[in-house]
């Protein structure tokens, strides 16, 4: 029994990946909603790793994409691309789905990273949205270019040759192999500035880490973002701290508050303390 119900486990999973394959990798009827939209020069996949928990330092994956054009770029998940996506063309499809992944125990059919990267490179702005906590914020800021040393050091990812670079940006001390025969001056998150394309990169502690896995030049949709009515415009600043103070709340009993919605028989607490800390670490953390 328990053979079979991981074997139905895994066929769904492979339907839910393909669906989003469909909706991530090709031009779809929500790209009517991407502002400001581009062509797609180019197209990565990566694979996310990123440290929810730094006691016991069990990795959470994500699969993400950085889509590239002439004068812009894209970062986010790929589950979460395609589950907005499906989520502003046909919201019945994406219910079932959605419910039908929450009876295999896929808790996240929209994945785990929630955020939207925008770098405009012509007007030196980035651009991000975020749900956390049943928030929903996005702000602009200056387009920040890494400052970075470049070493001799040599690998091969992908079968591209690539040199290592360190910097130390936002916080944390990254490291990032790029390759000259990619001559795209960017990379996953905020990390670009190299002379060629990041293909990996994580920071010193190993709380996160970007490793390609797939390069894709044709077939691609737009490069752009999608404007939402329910995101509330802040600052930087404001929305780190939020996002810190939020990860002092028990998400649990939030839901519980909001929506009068059990997540345990026992009553849940309000505050908690949290295990990890963003990808930038270079803002406000006090609880005021």
């Amino acid at each position: 029994m328990q053979l079979h119900c991981m074997k139905i486990k895994r066929v769904f999973n492979l339907i839910l990946l393909l669906l989003i394959g469909l909706f991530v990798y090709a031009e779809s009827p929500s790209e009517k909603y991407v502002k400001e939209p581009e062509d797609a020069i180019l197209e990565v996949s990566y694979e996310r790793r990123s440290i929810r928990d730094t006691t016991k330092r069990s990795p959470v994956l994500d699969s993400t994409i950085l889509r590239v054009g002439k004068t812009k770029s894209m970062y986010c998940g790929a589950r979460k691309l395609w589950a907005d996506s499906m989520m502003k063309i046909d919201y019945s499809a994406y219910s079932s789905v959605s419910l039908a992944a929450f009876k295999n125990k896929d808790y996240f059919p929209g994945g785990r990273y929630w955020s939207y990267i925008y770098k405009d490179f012509s007007n030196n702005k980035c651009k991000e949205y975020e749900f956390y906590n049943l928030e929903f914020e996005k702000y602009d800021e200056f387009l920040e270019i890494p400052k970075w040393e470049v070493y001799d050091s040599v690998k091969i990812i992908l079968g591209y040759e690539c040199f290592k670079a360190l910097t130390n940006f936002r916080g944390r001390q990254w490291v990032a192999w790029f390759t000259p025969e990619i001559p795209i001056s960017d990379g996953p998150w905020k990390l670009h500035g190299l002379p060629g394309l990041i293909l990996e990169a994580y920071d010193v502690s190993h709380d996160y880490k970007f490793e390609a896995k797939g390069i894709r030049i044709s077939g691609l949709g737009k490069v752009g973002y999608m404007e939402y009515d329910d995101y509330v415009t802040v600052t930087r600043d404001q929305h780190m701290k939020n996002w810190w103070k939020a990860k002092h709340d028990n998400v649990a009993a939030k839901i519980q508050a909001a929506y009068g919605i059990k997540t345990s028989e026992k009553p849940q607490p309000t505050k908690r303390i949290p295990k990890y800390d963003r990808e930038e670490t270079d803002y406000d953390h006090s609880l005021k």
